[in-house]
């Protein structure tokens, strides 16, 4: 599992954690690419998005969170059962990549503002 590093390194399990927690007050919902964007700093390292699931899990298997998919007019948001989320939660891998041009996380493939999303609901 991840542990402490030294301070400008990847952050612990729990950090992360929390780090989710305190975006979600804010706002009851956030996509997977905004959450990931603003709790590290990007460099396009896999292991960010390992950690960014590691954490989902832990936060849906203690019922803090629930994954779903965005919403588009004239659809509503979808929110993801407990087994459904974790197994979405799974694959996230699959729909990020790193863009070194914007150095931030997005879309795999696809239109960032035509697909529904991966979303975060608290």
């Amino acid at each position: 599992m991840f542990e402490q590093k030294a301070p400008g390194t990847m952050t612990d399990l729990a950090e992360i954690e929390q780090r989710v927690l305190a975006e979600l007050e804010e706002l009851w919902e956030e996509n997977v690419f905004a959450m990931l964007n603003t709790i590290i700093d990007p460099t396009g390292a896999i292991e960010e998005v390992a950690l960014l699931v590691e954490a989902l899990r832990g936060l849906i298997e203690r019922d803090y969170v629930v994954l779903g998919f965005e919403s588009f007019s004239p659809r509503e948001p979808e929110m993801l059962e407990k087994e459904a989320s974790l197994d979405l939660a799974s694959k996230l891998g699959d729909w990020l990549k790193f863009d070194r041009t914007d150095r931030n996380w997005t879309l795999s493939k696809g239109d960032i503002k035509k697909e529904r999303i991966p979303v975060i609901y608290s």
